[in-house]
């Protein structure tokens, strides 16, 4: 019997977030912890029977439940400033508190830091490490190099790497044939979430309903249950009848999330707005194509839409803009988090610029936004 979204959700939550209340307690994981950054090459951990956890993930849940503002006063305490990565201080907030919606997260045995999201994310595994007194290993992908060859040997080689320390800490050893269904699990997962985005395009479905649905991508991707999930989610979305096409301004939301918002974005300030399309949406939509598991690995995390050249990310960005309908875009300029910024402003539709951060509430000023708003559908005269 099919089970019900909710119930598919829970489980996957569920089994996350188990050792969060269990370590609460005094008990220790039964399995090696490792704390990974958001493209981390999962994949390799999850056939190695590691437990791994996404600490940037946590902050977005933290700030959801509405508590995270005692966490970045505490991390501001701690010498961290309200202008550093949220994500960051949230997390070092609820590490000196030892509070958090779900506990605090089982104490690493190993960090596993990335380069193709930001710069700042392996110095706060830098700093981690130095906390829990941990190894931690840090895989630079050069990205768009033009020897392309070249550039999947050397990732390669960090992987198989990665692979030996992990083999070492945990006391498995690799086998490759799990490694290829995990791959496979991610591929299959991926494509249905695509097909998800372009069945909420088509229907005229709230595109921003899917900013808590990518959780599950984002930290279960090669796990059958997440696509198990989505196909039942995308058998849903296809028994819904469309909705009507509107006279609404059709505008994309450029940049994260606003966690701490019911809806994850501020829809009191859009009235006569609706949005068709988001970029974050797609940025786990990786690509697993190659030969073998490490050409498949290195297709997938080298090429992430964060580690792209400038020209590839504006360019794709336009394609997003265009296939969604917009005529215009919210773009948010992200007080603790550029990584998106740059792409949004080279591209040449009407925007509203809005101040805010993905965490940290109190520095979305809702009156500027809506004035910002205001402006944009002057600019696209419409009242």
């Amino acid at each position: 019997m099919e089970q019900s979204i909710a119930a598919l959700q829970a489980g996957l939550l569920r089994d996350y977030y188990k050792w969060f209340s269990k370590y609460a307690k005094g008990k220790k994981p039964d399995k090696k912890v490792a704390w990974v950054t958001s493209f981390a090459p999962v994949e390799i951990l999850e056939a190695l029977d590691i437990y791994y956890y996404y600490p940037e993930s946590y902050a977005a849940v933290i700030a959801a439940s509405g508590k995270e503002q005692p966490l970045l006063e505490e991390s501001e305490n701690e010498g961290l400033s309200r202008d550093c990565c949220s994500y960051s201080c949230c997390i070092e907030g609820c590490l000196v508190t030892e509070k958090g919606p779900r506990g605090v997260p089982p104490t690493p045995d190993i960090l596993i830091a990335t380069n193709n999201q930001c710069n700042t994310l392996p110095n706060w595994w830098n700093i981690l490490a130095k906390r829990f007194n941990v190894p931690l290993v840090v895989i630079d992908y050069p990205g768009e190099i033009e020897d392309r060859e070249v550039a999947c040997a050397y990732v390669g080689k960090q992987h198989k790497e990665l692979i030996a320390t992990l083999e070492d800490l945990s006391g498995n050893k690799l086998d490759m044939d799990i490694l290829l269904k995990l791959i496979d699990n991610s591929v299959r997962c991926t494509e249905v979430w695509k097909e998800i985005i372009k069945v909420r395009m088509e229907k005229n479905l709230p595109i921003t309903a899917l900013f808590d649905d990518i959780s599950f991508l984002i930290t279960s991707r090669c796990k059958p249950e997440t696509e198990e999930l989505y196909r039942v989610l995308l058998d849903d979305l296809k028994s819904e009848e469309n909705k009507p096409d509107d006279d609404k301004i059709k505008a994309f939301w450029t940049g994260y999330p606003l966690w701490y918002h019911p809806n994850r974005h501020f829809d009191e300030a859009l009235d006569n707005i609706r949005i068709t399309g988001s970029n974050y949406i797609t940025w786990w939509i990786l690509d697993y194509s190659g030969n073998d598991a490490f050409e498949k690995l290195f297709n997938a995390y080298n090429y992430t839409f964060l580690n792209l050249s400038q020209n590839t990310r504006n360019s794709r960005l336009k394609s997003l803009i265009e296939e969604s309908g917009a005529v215009c875009t919210i773009t948010l300029h992200n007080k603790s988090c550029k990584c998106d910024y740059i792409s949004a402003r080279n591209i040449e539709v009407p925007q509203a610029e809005i101040e805010m951060d993905m965490v940290d509430r109190e520095f979305l000023k809702i009156d500027g936004a809506e004035l910002r708003i205001d402006i944009l559908r002057e600019n696209l005269c419409i009242k």
